[in-house]
């Protein structure tokens, strides 16, 4: 009578395979570095409105912003790009400005100002300018507590009138 031997199955030496998994593991933990956030500024967009009617009557005191019309408490601002997309022109209501720091000087004088009922801003915004320079204007509204921005893109017709 022959004895049938039953074949021998291989052996798989799992502790080594566990060890190299937790090897990766702390290796892919240790050296992770997420990508840097976004700068995050707090900002409070403005609905579209309609155009201030001139038959609007007039406020009564000059320090009571909420009682003028939105039209006359917005700031308009204008930014024109060069063709590569870097800011060619800042425009603060009918005053440009060359600059950044111009920019941030003159907010902070046009705000500090009482009898301007000023409280949010409306930015047209040249289509070619780079998105970095947009938030890097906006980051000078922030630093000057203007947060209620609205934003415009320049039109075919605002874009000849460059001064």
């Amino acid at each position: 009578m022959s004895k049938k031997l039953r074949p021998s199955e291989p052996e798989i030496p799992i502790t080594p395979m566990l060890d190299m998994a937790f090897q990766l593991l702390t290796f892919f933990i240790l050296t992770y570095r997420p990508a840097p956030t976004e700068g995050q500024f707090s900002m409070n967009l403005l609905p579209a409105q309609p155009a201030t009617s001139m038959e609007a009557p007039a406020p009564t005191e000059a320090n009571a912003p909420s009682d003028l019309p939105a039209g006359l408490r917005t700031l308009p601002t204008t930014l024109r790009a060069t063709a590569d997309g870097a800011i060619a022109a800042i425009t603060i209501g009918d005053n440009q400005v060359s600059g950044l720091d111009e920019l941030s000087k003159s907010l902070a004088e046009i705000l500090a100002d009482p009898t301007l009922p000023f409280d949010q801003a409306l930015i047209k915004v040249d289509p070619r300018l780079k998105y970095a320079d947009l938030i890097r204007v906006v980051d000078v509204f922030a630093r000057n507590k203007l947060t209620k921005i609205s934003f415009a893109e320049l039109g075919a017709d605002d874009m000849g009138a460059a001064p």
